[in-house]
């Protein structure tokens, strides 16, 4: 069941395992450093005052970059 979930995933992105593994753990490090500049924004107000909108509007551009590179291949395939 998980395996065919995966691999229709991997179908709906248009990536092969390894494109969906660097893409997915690139996202996870940006999120796990920015977790920690939040911790410390936490604790010092003054620290790291865009670390979080930074985040979120890095990771905001980069999915949708992805999906329309997926819509540009789907364009192509069917043109």
């Amino acid at each position: 069941m998980i395996i065919k979930k995966s691999v229709e995933h991997l179908k709906e992105n248009k990536m092969t395992y390894l494109q969906h593994l660097l893409f997915a753990s690139k996202h996870g490090i940006c999120c796990l450093y920015a977790g920690l500049l939040l911790l410390c924004h936490s604790l010092i107000p003054g620290l790291f005052v865009k670390a979080g909108s930074v985040l979120v509007n890095r990771l905001n551009k980069s999915f949708l970059d992805h999906n329309e590179y997926i819509q540009w291949k789907k364009t192509i395939k069917e043109g």
